[in-house]
């Protein structure tokens, strides 16, 4: 039988690893980690549950490779947790083995809940050097737990970001011109794949705009990416936004949130946002690339909900591949629905930002439209079956 959204379901290179069709889980922390790092039983639950859905790929949330404190964030900092993760690959991959399952490494800023913050001005040549060096370790550990790619977090609060964009203001060789502020991505890149090798796909992450005052913008995104597929990234997942220089001031005895200022909001999108409201940069970034002569699969995300609109984008040459978080938490079947054209019965995500709101606080991250009581969404899940609260008006007609 054919099934309904051919593009969307069609087959597409990342590097020389073949996903069966364009829908990627993108990384999204679920905060089901211990306190100090280690998976859970209910981690493996949640990717258990999230395997069984059709898609292409996913990419689990960012695991942090440093060596330093992150709450109830998953770890690969040592080799002491590689066989917990092991064990939630296999469990996931014991699902549907033809599921491409990646990570992803974040390279994160220190934040304090005082509020403090460090910034990549404050960051020593050592720490630099320190910095390379956990990825090359943490792209050892992915080798030894299984995963078939892996994906760089270059986009956001992260130092990567930080270190490509214009805010970067250093004085030595790791600020001021282009060069220079691509330096430490360069470096970590050519480092990781020394480690993998050339056959072992590795994406990254970036901002197709910062939103920000004096943030980059598509006119540096565009170069970025270039220079990245040129350096041999696999494919580019073009996000946006989430910077801590547009951050209210934190809530008592919380670290700043940068995903409560405007440039927050556009990395995911809320329900007063429009649908697909980043894809325009990744359609740009896309066609500069093309131009170049530069085939690098681009990924889309931020608000795109349904296979129909997830079509369009891929029929108008704006994306090689659709980049579901929220909706795919929300509803974990989203593929299969769409595949079999049980379109209908998907359990639209309400951009409501619940989810959003649970990882800024350090809670287990869960979906306003779960019924009561799930740790996540049930199985089978149906659109009869969804919490009413917290609807957009366009979702409302769902329940």
């Amino acid at each position: 039988m054919e099934p309904n959204y051919k593009r969307l379901f069609s087959p597409v290179k990342i590097g020389p690893l073949q996903l069966r069709n364009r829908v990627m889980k993108t990384p999204a922390v679920s905060g089901l980690a211990t306190e100090d790092g280690w998976v859970t039983e209910e981690t493996k639950e949640r990717y258990k549950r999230e395997a069984m859905g059709g898609l292409g790929a996913i990419a689990l949330e960012p695991v942090v490779i440093q060596p330093s404190k992150s709450t109830h964030n998953i770890r690969l900092s040592d080799d002491r947790f590689i066989p917990g993760v092991q064990e939630l690959v296999k469990v996931m991959r014991a699902q549907d083995p033809d599921l491409k399952i990646g990570v992803q490494f974040v390279y994160f800023p220190k934040v304090s809940r005082s509020g403090w913050r460090q910034t990549v001005e404050d960051l020593t040549r050592e720490d630099l050097q320190k910095g390379i060096q956990y990825h090359v370790e943490g792209a050892k550990r992915v080798l030894a737990c299984g995963f078939d790619f892996l994906e760089l977090h270059m986009a956001h609060v992260t130092i990567f970001c930080s270190m490509m964009s214009l805010l970067n203001k250093r004085q030595d060789e790791y600020g001021g011109g282009f060069e220079n502020r691509m330096r430490l991505t360069t470096e970590i890149l050519q480092a990781v794949r020394a480690t993998v090798g050339k056959d072992f796909p590795v994406g990254i992450r970036i901002d197709g705009e910062e939103f920000v005052l004096g943030g980059n913008t598509l006119l540096q995104s565009t170069r970025i990416a270039k220079r990245l597929a040129e350096l041999g990234a696999d494919y580019i997942s073009v996000s946006a936004g989430d910077k801590y220089e547009d951050a209210p001031p934190p809530l008592p005895n919380l670290p700043i949130d940068s995903m409560a200022g405007y440039s927050g909001s556009r990395m995911s999108p809320p329900w007063y946002h429009p649908d697909g409201a980043n894809v325009y940069l990744a359609a740009a970034i896309r066609e500069f690339l093309r131009k170049a002569g530069l085939e690098t699969p681009i990924l889309t995300a931020g608000k795109i909900r349904t296979p129909a609109h997830a079509e369009e984008i891929l029929a108008q040459g704006k994306a090689d591949i659709i980049g579901l978080a929220r909706a795919i938490i929300c509803d974990p079947d989203w593929a299969r629905k769409a595949k079999e054209g049980r379109e209908k019965e998907i359990v639209r995500c309400a951009a409501c930002n619940y989810c959003i709101e649970a990882d800024g606080r350090l809670e287990a991250v869960g979906c306003a439209r779960w019924p009561e009581g799930f740790g996540t969404a049930p199985l089978p899940f149906l659109p009869k079956m969804a919490r009413p609260g917290a609807l957009s008006r366009d979702a409302a007609s769902d329940v």
